[in-house]
């Protein structure tokens, strides 16, 4: 069947017109001919690094801080200013905010438990008084609600609160147990002998004798005051002056020379101690007060003045 396939080893393209052909020729890609069979070399072991050049590697990094989650030096420009919080003063910024406001929390609590200590056997009387004798007794109780041993710890205890304020129990901000432990000592103490002055000026009454003199607790050394109140004379122990804006729990003339110097001593000691707070957070103050500055003035920059105060 030659003759219908024609032959296969002939051209097929010579009966072509010639220009045909010859662009034909020029249009066929490159035959492909395999590249050489070339060995790749072996790959060559890089030379150990001696100590000196690893030094130079790794002093050649950026440091950046542990916090980084990237430890190979980016953004390290970002992290010149960082200061880790453990850096950061416990005394200063919000901390010591924080630790003024504890305090001022606490300082009521403290004062009040070392009182009721202070205040034990008074407490103690009270309970017994609902809970002892007969039951006439018991029912009597009820009915006067033991009203001699309950003034007897209601001033014990609102007494000692005042002297304790006053000799600066609690007021520091660093702890000292046995100074504390002094002051409350020592406020009992003071309770107890305005105590007995009164029962001694009571007594010379009775006797129609002259009291004994009047003594400050705190200064004995001082000589009395007369402070003109309300049209009257009261004196005060220790030369104790009333300050302005004083505001007693009771009118000076209705309480006992000794009271009338427990009020005023307890009075500047609070004006103290809250002047000893606003010291301790006068940093952290300062602080936020020139951040809102810088924050108002960039407004004011990008809003203009009454926008800018009202955003900032």
């Amino acid at each position: 069947m030659g003759w219908f396939w024609g032959d296969n080893k002939s051209d097929p393209v010579k009966k072509l017109d010639p220009g045909l052909r010859e662009f034909l020729e020029q249009e066929t890609p490159d035959k492909y001919v395999p590249a050489p069979d070339l060995k790749q070399p072996s790959p060559t072991p890089a030379p150990a690094h001696s100590p000196d050049s690893q030094e130079a590697d790794e002093s050649s990094k950026p440091n950046v801080p542990a916090a980084s989650l990237y430890q190979d030096g980016r953004y390290a420009d970002l992290w010149k200013t960082y200061k880790p919080p453990s850096n950061i003063d416990s005394t200063s910024g919000v901390r010591a905010a924080e630790r003024v406001i504890e305090k001022n929390k606490e300082y009521g609590d403290t004062v009040q438990r070392a009182a009721m200590e202070n205040c034990a056997l008074e407490h103690e009387a009270l309970t017994f008084c609902f809970k002892t004798g007969n039951w006439k007794k018991q029912i009597e109780a009820r009915l006067t609600m033991c009203s001699a041993e309950n003034a007897t710890f209601s001033r014990c205890y609102q007494t000692q609160s005042k002297f304790l304020q006053a000799l600066g129990y609690a007021a520091s901000f660093e702890d000292d147990a046995e100074k504390e432990e002094r002051i409350q000592m020592h406020a009992d103490t003071l309770y107890h002998q305005m105590l007995d002055y009164e029962k001694k000026v009571k007594e010379a009454k009775e006797a129609g004798v002259e009291p004994p003199p009047l003594t400050s607790l705190f200064n004995p050394e001082k000589p009395s005051h007369i402070e003109g109140v309300a049209g009257t004379q009261v004196e005060i122990p220790g030369g104790e002056a009333v300050p302005p804006g004083f505001k007693p729990s009771k009118p000076l003339i209705k309480l006992t020379p000794h009271e009338r110097e427990l009020e005023i001593r307890s009075h500047n000691a609070h004006l103290e101690q809250q002047k000893l707070f606003a010291e301790e957070a006068t940093p952290f103050m300062k602080n936020q007060a020139d951040a809102r500055t810088k924050r108002q003035e960039k407004a004011v920059s990008w809003f203009g003045e009454t926008i800018g105060k009202w955003v900032s």
